[in-house]
């Protein structure tokens, strides 16, 4: 059981490393040099195989037997449910405003693919709110199944995210200049008023 836990965590490392690459600017450049036409559909492309590889991922992590951590109904309904529902409404509300963009269709409807830096909404409150709702919904789910397995996918998300939020913000300061750095200045990361 011990051997498919740590085979869970180097999953969830590998995924996010892979997640990593395939935003990265500098291979996003070259697909560009290299390939011409494809280049266009990238982020399409990018956006299938990330979700392709997070369902067999999230397969795998639902197929293996776990140990469950604890038992406690009150802590199960009271937080983790609450929070799930919170943090999918919170995810829900930011993913209408980049869905187009998120899966790369935004290509088949002649839209202008032209970054806007977006402060309105949620992001008037925070620089991040999807990863604040996705990090409110995954506690949450934890706190509903509170099984090792999901407490290994919990951790490497959240740190993942939070390592992963640095590099972002560094993209968003060159593509956005003085813009960003303004809304930084204004506009706390995760934490709303903190």
């Amino acid at each position: 059981m011990l051997t498919t836990h740590i085979l869970l965590f180097l999953s969830w490392v590998l995924y996010g490393v892979l997640h990593s690459l395939f935003a990265s600017v500098s291979l996003k450049k070259w697909v560009q040099q290299h390939s011409g036409f494809v280049s266009k559909y990238y982020r399409l492309f990018y956006s299938v195989f990330a979700f392709a590889s997070l369902i067999l991922l999230l397969w795998f992590q639902f197929s293996i037997k776990s140990i469950l951590l604890f038992e406690a109904a009150w802590l199960r309904f009271a937080i983790g449910l609450p929070l799930a529902c919170i943090g999918a409404v919170i995810m829900l509300v930011c993913s209408k405003n980049y869905f187009l963009h998120m899966l790369g269709i935004e290509v088949f409807f002649n839209q202008d693919t032209a970054p806007v830096l977006k402060i309105d909404g949620l992001h008037r409150y925070v620089r991040h709110p999807l990863y604040l709702g996705t990090f409110i919904f995954i506690i949450g789910l934890f706190c509903y199944f509170p099984f090792l397995s999901n407490l290994i996918a919990t951790a490497v998300i959240i740190a993942y995210t939070l390592i992963g939020i640095r590099w972002e913000e560094r993209k968003l300061v060159l593509e956005f200049g003085e813009q960003y750095r303004a809304y930084q200045n204004k506009v706390p990361m995760l934490i709303p008023f903190f």
